[in-house]
């Protein structure tokens, strides 16, 4: 008859024994992961993604004043870019490198606050392995989508994003006192990089209302909010002045075009869903023209409510595609952390750390709303990109309720997490 307890202590006892070796492991392949991102992202003589625009505003714009950054796309990111390329007279470089820098103090940020006012150890008599666990989860999410990389606003917006998200969580639940002042600044230099940030603020208010109600109206989430429009208003101040308008980085394409963003993913979307052109296939402004000349008694949807009313079936096959593909994800960037926090309502006693219990449900509800919200959006297929804020976040909470799990289940956690990371890394050599 097989001895079950016998067996778990031998099982535990190995996953103590290899966690520091996986650990160093893991960090290694994550490095080295780096350095193969840095040479065909950074390093790459083309553009990256939506790089142009921005390259395009330093190359014509060299001498440096308030006005012309407050009227200004994205404007902490053009602030900063003017004044570094002064010294390096590499647009394409300058954006790079703001990018790189913004995920560096980001990183040195989320491991310093976790260690400061969050930190237990993890590994009991081993400070280092706890904090190379700590330090490998959170860098290996934060890193994974290689924003870091690209000379857009995108990881410069999550840089402001998160450490406000974090402090402001911090102050609600478990009753910090963090300067509102500074979390509405930081809100503001989000927002003011990158618009679709307010999709994760709507979906932090709305998980507030779903589990923290009494929250939404206190005084410290008002002051936040007054002092988030207040530095937004500072920022945009000449355009508000001159213009009566705020500056907001969205992509568009010119009205005389004759076409718009809309109008391009709704086609993509219905393309891929019949089969006509593989989803990795793009299409341009000029396919949208000619499909339009080609076609002139299609009546495109007005917005998203036409689609949902008047193509339910694509509509509700997009969203479940998306999904699907979307929990792939989730469990690819975060490996079994993911799925951990999910169950961890089911594995904690509900009397048992109320405010821990509590912060994993709005954590929950802040992912998945945001993940709703990015989804129904974006019509034909979404960026996994987006949910940036709300991957590292959900990873620096799940580190936090994995706390509350005995020692010798949380190795198995964080040996599983490193495993599986291996694993991938194995598959991806393997594929070239």
């Amino acid at each position: 008859m097989i001895d079950i307890n016998r067996f778990k202590n031998i099982f535990f006892k190995i996953n103590t024994q290899s966690i520091t070796m996986l650990a160093m492991l893991f960090l290694f392949i994550n490095a080295y992961l780096q350095v193969l991102f840095f040479n065909q992202t950074f390093m790459n003589v083309g553009a990256n993604a939506d790089e142009t625009a921005y390259r395009e505003f330093l190359n014509t714009n060299s001498d440096f004043s308030f006005s012309l950054v407050s009227n200004a796309q994205a404007q902490p990111y053009a602030f900063f870019g003017l004044l570094l390329n002064k010294f390096f007279q590499d647009a394409q470089f300058t954006n790079r490198l703001i990018s790189l820098i913004s995920a560096v103090f980001l990183l040195l940020f989320l491991f310093r606050y976790y260690k400061k006012q969050k930190f237990t150890n993890l590994i009991q008599g081993n400070p280092f392995v706890s904090n190379l666990i700590v330090f490998n989860i959170l860098s290996s999410v934060l890193l994974v989508l290689s924003c870091h990389f690209v000379g857009t606003s995108d990881m410069i917006s999550v840089a402001f994003a998160l450490p406000a998200f974090i402090l402001l969580t911090e102050v609600l639940f478990y009753k910090k006192q963090h300067s509102v002042i500074i979390i509405g600044l930081l809100f503001a230099l989000s927002f003011t990089s990158r618009p679709t940030f307010l999709i994760s603020l709507a979906a932090y208010l709305l998980s507030i209302v779903f589990i923290m109600r009494k929250q939404l109206f206190s005084k410290q989430l008002i002051f936040v909010g007054l002092f988030f429009v207040a530095f937004t208003a500072l920022i945009n101040f000449n355009p508000i002045v001159n213009q009566g308008k705020i500056v907001l980085d969205i992509k568009t394409i010119a009205e005389e075009t004759g076409t718009s963003w809309f109008e391009m993913n709704y086609l993509m979307a219905k393309k891929w869903d019949a089969g006509e052109i593989p989803t990795t296939q793009w299409l341009s402004s000029d396919d949208i023209i000619q499909y339009k000349k080609e076609h002139p008694d299609f009546i495109f949807p007005k917005n998203h409510l036409d689609i949902l009313v008047n193509d339910t079936g694509m509509f509700t096959r997009q969203f479940f595609r998306m999904f699907g593909m979307s929990m792939y994800s989730s469990s690819r960037y975060m490996y079994v952390l993911f799925p951990f926090l999910i169950l961890f309502p089911f594995l904690k006693k509900k009397e048992e750390d109320l405010v821990v219990n509590k912060t994993v449900y709005f954590t929950l509800s802040f992912y998945f709303i945001s993940l709703f919200i990015f989804i129904v959006s974006a019509i034909k297929l979404m960026e996994f990109r987006w949910m940036h804020i709300a991957i590292v976040f959900y990873a620096f909470y799940a580190i936090n309720a994995a706390k509350t799990i005995s020692e010798n289940k949380r190795t198995v956690l964080f040996n599983s997490v490193f495993v599986i990371g291996i694993l991938f890394f194995i598959l991806k050599m393997l594929k070239g």
